[in-house]
């Protein structure tokens, strides 16, 4: 099974203070840990943020999409993560970008 590379880079609202920005870094880091499954279980393999380009990128990595699509649909530390940090406060536009191991094989020209 090939794993599943979340990528999330975010710009914030001109108004957004230097401690907002620090709280939402630190919120987004501590999820690979408070992101459980029902049985209890971390399923987030690892995270990184970066800040390249925009103003802030994390890389999220799953090790399937069935876990990339419970953490987006299901899961409830993400989802308050998301209407804390990113609907109501500070940020002013997202991208989401996934991709998965394999994709070598395909013929980016087809």
């Amino acid at each position: 099974m090939s794993s599943i590379t979340h990528i999330v880079a975010l710009k914030f609202k001109p108004n957004t203070t230097v401690e907002d920005k620090a709280g939402l870094y630190k919120a987004m880091m501590r999820l690979k840990d408070k992101c459980v499954k029902e049985d209890g279980k971390p399923y987030i393999l690892s995270k990184e943020g970066y800040d390249r380009g925009m103003q802030i990128v994390f890389v999220v990595e799953f090790a399937s999409e069935a876990d990339l699509d419970f953490y987006v649909d299901h899961d409830k530390a993400h989802a308050e993560f998301v209407h804390r940090w990113a609907l109501e406060a500070v940020v002013e536009e997202g991208v989401v970008l996934d991709f998965k191991e394999g994709w070598d094989d395909v013929d980016v020209n087809e």
